[in-house]
């Protein structure tokens, strides 16, 4: 019986590129694609998927968090991610929520399809570069980031209120009040514009909203993306 897979990414061009890739396998059935987090979770309700294989980096709820919901509401799910994040805040969050499998998207598609067919069986499989990314010495400094934290973060650099923030992840909003107080004291920012540019400078949100619309980045040059060497630590 072939596996049925929903595929998760921000970009449309990747998700039918995987579709394809995996459909040319006789043991694989893409039933579903989803370019957000909410919808990611919605479709895998109605799919009855056994396999999730997601992008990190979505907008709406952040790849970690939507691996953590799943893992409640849908067991049994195999997960691979298959990401192109190489900050090591956002791999130590993934690497919480206990994936199946992790393989970067810089990395050959065979490797791909053989974490696939190991967490498709039970078993699991990180990539030769997810290994070599997360034995990097600053790796253990990379969790000063809390998984709530990089979830609120990327809801600012999104736009949202702490009320509508609050809504989306189910707390309350002085919660998100005091975790946004907390970012900004760890990054050493003091606003929203330059949260948000902290959040893409790290691949915590992409460049354009599912929409495809820009993110707002009010005040800020998003030249100083391409030039600056600001640490994020």
């Amino acid at each position: 019986m072939k596996k049925r897979i929903v595929i998760v990414d921000h970009h449309a061009a990747v998700r039918e590129l995987l579709c394809r890739y995996l459909e040319r396998s006789p043991e694989y059935e893409v039933v579903g694609q989803a370019g957000t987090g909410l919808e990611a979770i919605r479709l895998l309700k109605m799919t009855f998927a056994n396999v999730l294989l997601i992008e990190l980096v979505l907008p709406e709820l952040c790849g970690p968090e939507v691996i953590s919901r799943v893992r409640k509401e849908i067991p049994g799910i195999r997960i691979v991610v298959f990401t192109g994040a190489s900050d090591t805040s956002m791999l130590a969050n993934a690497l919480r929520s206990e994936p199946n499998g992790f393989v970067h998207k810089s990395e050959p598609l065979e490797i791909l399809l053989f974490a696939l067919r190991n967490a498709s069986v039970g078993g699991r499989f990180f990539s030769p570069k997810v290994n070599h990314l997360v034995a990097h010495p600053e790796f253990g400094a990379a969790q000063a980031l809390s998984a709530r934290e990089i979830e609120v973060m990327q809801s600012v650099a999104e736009g949202k209120s702490n009320k509508e923030i609050g809504r989306l992840l189910g707390v309350a909003t002085k919660t998100v009040d005091n975790h946004r107080a907390h970012l900004m004291q760890k990054l050493g920012v003091h606003n929203a514009a330059s949260l948000t540019l902290v959040a893409v400078q790290m691949g915590i949100c992409p460049l354009v909203q599912g929409s495809g619309g820009p993110l707002a980045l009010e005040g800020v040059d998003l030249s100083e993306m391409r030039h600056s060497e600001r640490p994020m630590r």
